[in-house]
């Protein structure tokens, strides 16, 4: 990982790598493939990974079956620079994956997801002390929704986008933390319909609005990767046009990556997926359907495989928007394979992002850290 700084009008921003030890294998395991769409965040001294799916039997377009998980993991900070993982005897309420996650003072919330049989609707609040946890049900979303993006102002909480059994939508919901009982309202729809987005709160001058960048939706016969921004801002309550995600001066469609917000003007993106080959493999998935006879279809499904198989990653570019200037900028990159359809979250002063999927159908056990300096 490279250090890099971020100029602006009243505010540096500094990261420097740190180090965390990976994900161990499951109980009686010898290894551990890694999770996408793991529950996770941080509470206090731990961090929490939980759920989440992979592909232990083989990978998914030779035949391998998705295996959700219920396992929970925290990651404890003892002291001296010193981590250590622990599994825990409590496991999650039931395998799931993909759900958003967002770390709040009264613990991690786990919204929505899917399991086996498709998204569903279910919220969890994890707490943790000295490795025993509780599981708190909250009023449950107005519809199944999974890959979403979460993002807090206060204790008020949003979700906005995500996949339900019909395909991606545009949905806006939020929920007081301080007034669980009163469940989610209902707040003016995204301009678009869209998953796999980046959600972030953070100023842009005269309030905090929530933003939600990039994302992508199957419109056609192959899938749009948004590079849209969009901000909602709560005093009109409207949803605004802030421009694309730029790089190197263009328009730069991506999702599934991981985003946050520091300090008082920024929003960091790390990775995400720009579609090239995703939109690839949708094409010759649509030429295998359609071949006229077994040769062609042989053909094609040999060079998907072997597309798919020397797939290079997904972005290792870090982003950064200034939602004052509206400004974009890179200011890095991540050295180590990028993970994508996982969340990025504070823990103290450090943005921790855990495993997440590195390729198609692979995922891996690691955790990147940054330490976040502020200097005004």
């Amino acid at each position: 990982m490279l250090n890099s700084c971020i100029s602006s009008y009243s505010e540096q921003v500094s990261l420097k790598p740190a180090n965390f030890p990976a994900i161990p294998p499951v109980a009686g395991d010898s290894v551990q493939p890694g999770l996408a769409g793991p529950v996770t965040g941080s509470y206090g001294n731990f961090v929490l990974v939980a759920g989440g799916a992979n592909f232990e039997n083989g990978l998914p377009w030779r035949g391998g079956q998705k295996k959700y998980h219920d396992e929970i993991f925290l990651l404890e900070n003892t002291g001296s620079g010193n981590f250590e993982w622990k599994q825990s005897a409590t496991k999650l309420p039931f395998p799931i994956a993909y759900p958003a996650c967002i770390s709040t003072p009264e613990g991690v919330l786990s919204i929505g997801g899917e399991d086996q049989n498709g998204p569903v609707n279910q919220v969890f609040l994890f707490a943790f002390q000295n490795g025993n946890i509780k599981i708190e049900n909250l009023p449950a979303l107005p519809q199944t929704i999974s890959a979403a993006g979460t993002t807090s102002r206060g204790a008020d909480i949003f979700v906005a986008g995500g996949l339900t059994s019909q395909g991606a939508t545009s949905a806006f919901y939020t929920i007081n933390l301080q007034n669980k009982a009163s469940g989610w309202k209902v707040l003016p729809e995204l301009p678009l319909a869209l998953s796999h987005a980046v959600v972030a709160a953070q100023n842009d001058g005269e309030e905090d609005c929530v933003y939600v960048i990039g994302g992508r939706n199957r419109t056609s016969e192959v899938t749009t990767f948004y590079s849209s921004v969009w901000k909602f801002k709560p005093s009109v309550q409207k949803w605004i046009s802030e421009g694309d995600i730029l790089s190197e001066g263009k328009a730069h469609g991506l999702s599934a990556g991981t985003g946050i917000a520091v300090g008082s003007e920024h929003i960091l993106l790390f990775g995400g997926d720009p579609g090239i080959y995703f939109n690839r493999t949708e094409r010759l998935n649509n030429a295998i359907e359609k071949a006229s006879g077994e040769e062609e279809k042989q053909r094609l499904w040999k060079e998907k495989d072997e597309m798919l198989s020397s797939h290079p990653g997904f972005s290792k570019d870090i982003l950064s928007f200034n939602t004052r200037s509206k400004k974009w900028e890179k200011i890095g990159n991540l050295t180590d394979e990028s993970p994508a359809t996982t969340t990025a979250f504070m823990w103290n002063e450090t943005v921790v992002i855990p495993s997440g999927e590195i390729r198609p159908g692979v995922r891996t056990p690691k955790v990147i850290g940054f330490e976040v300096t502020l200097e005004k």
